[in-house]
């Protein structure tokens, strides 16, 4: 099996360096063909960070991300304000309004602000507000409403109801002047700019950047921030990932008539929005999982040539990856691996190499993967990405 391995952070930016090319052996000790097999894929010396197939508003969103992501950088004072007024709140718990991709970006938010700050993380049920008429009771908690347009009826009720019950709110959207923005006491603005393609890219990423952001500010978590600066750099990194091989990940998996992605704690948000972003762009049924849930029953669903997505990173979640790996790979499944480690490589047939970061910040790397992947899944089904069919950029429930 042909694998690419990246042994330096910054492997993208330098024109000079190569990526390894590895044959691996299959676990019976032959030769295994792989679809990566099938393409040559090489690093050639004159490559840029930005491929030569970003010409539709979608790609072209995809391949600015770097630079949105030095936009939310930019916002660092305003967040450490807003970061100061938490703290000073002092709050027992957090609960986070959101829906679609947005509610991906809570499920992020859910793990990291449990990790540094242990502070229990709730996913909001907005029609216990708007469809209940609850007023829940919310004292001393925090609650955030995510949304890109900032607004969604339901989460603007559910913010407006909390903070009407002495909750701390904040409201993490692209519109400063959207009534979720107006809903809440605070505001953190994620200056993605304007986001033309239906399939939200750049908004997603910058949320989770905004995320980041306030945490490292609210733990006080200097190597964080510090990580946060050079994330640019890292994602930069990841839109440099040959298109061949972006190619060959979507050919696999568009041959299934379904497929399944996965990954574990922090990556499990990765996990979910990648499963979303292919069901918008291309129409193919796909099921996000972590990895625990997968061995909780829908492992039985993988049978030969099952296509299964893995994110991975070479944090504290690394081991569990690589034994469902072994796993999906003795059903028989075709696996594409986005991972920072190369022990995911070697039992995959596409593997997507991430440079390696910060693990907080790894799914914002991953994710950038797997939103080029959908992009080419969606060519590869006759789909066009730009309009995917029954979608609107704003989608408004209540």
């Amino acid at each position: 099996m042909l694998t690419f391995i990246a042994t330096h952070r910054k492997f993208a930016l330098t024109a000079q360096k190569t990526l390894t090319q590895t044959f691996v052996p299959s676990p019976t000790g032959t030769a295994r063909q792989s679809w990566l097999c099938m393409h040559q894929v090489y690093w050639p010396k004159e490559c840029s960070t930005r491929s030569p197939m970003a010409h539709t508003l979608l790609e072209q969103e995809i391949h600015s991300q770097p630079d949105t992501i030095r936009a939310v950088l930019s916002q660092s004072a305003h967040t450490a304000a807003v970061a100061a007024r938490i703290i000073t709140h002092d709050p027992y718990a957090v609960f986070i309004a959101a829906r679609g991709t947005s509610d991906n970006a809570a499920r992020y938010a859910q793990y990291l602000f449990g990790m540094m700050l242990q502070l229990p993380v709730g996913l909001a049920t907005p029609s216990l507000t708007t469809l209940y008429g609850v007023a829940l009771r919310f004292r001393q908690a925090l609650v955030l409403g995510i949304s890109q347009s900032g607004r969604s009826p339901d989460i603007c009720e559910y913010v407006a109801s909390a903070r009407r019950q002495s909750a701390l709110t904040v409201a993490i959207t692209n519109k400063p002047e959207s009534p979720l923005a107006q809903a809440a006491a605070y505001h953190l603005d994620i200056t993605a700019g304007i986001e033309q393609s239906v399939a939200a890219t750049k908004t997603y990423t910058n949320q989770l950047a905004t995320i980041a952001l306030l945490t490292g500010h609210l733990a006080g978590d200097g190597r964080l921030l510090d990580a946060l600066d050079e994330l640019p750099d890292v994602l930069a990194g990841v839109l440099a990932i040959p298109q061949a091989t972006i190619d060959a990940a979507a050919q696999l998996i568009a041959t299934g008539s379904a497929a399944m992605s996965i990954g574990r704690g922090l990556q499990y948000a990765t996990a979910l929005e990648a499963a979303l972003k292919i069901k918008e762009l291309s129409g193919l049924p796909v099921e996000g999982y972590s990895s625990a849930d997968v061995l909780h029953g829908p492992v039985t669903t993988v049978e030969r040539h099952f296509p299964v997505m893995l994110s991975g990173d070479t944090g504290v979640s690394h081991h569990d990856t690589a034994q469902l790996i072994e796993r999906v790979r003795a059903a028989g499944a075709r696996i594409v691996v986005a991972s920072s480690s190369r022990d995911h490589y070697s039992a995959a047939d596409v593997a997507l190499p991430i440079p390696v970061c910060d693990e907080r910040l790894a799914p914002i790397a991953t994710i950038v993967a797997w939103q080029r992947v959908a992009a080419a899944t969606a060519a590869s089904r006759g789909r066009d990405a730009n309009a995917p069919i029954g979608l609107n950029k704003v989608t408004e429930t209540r």
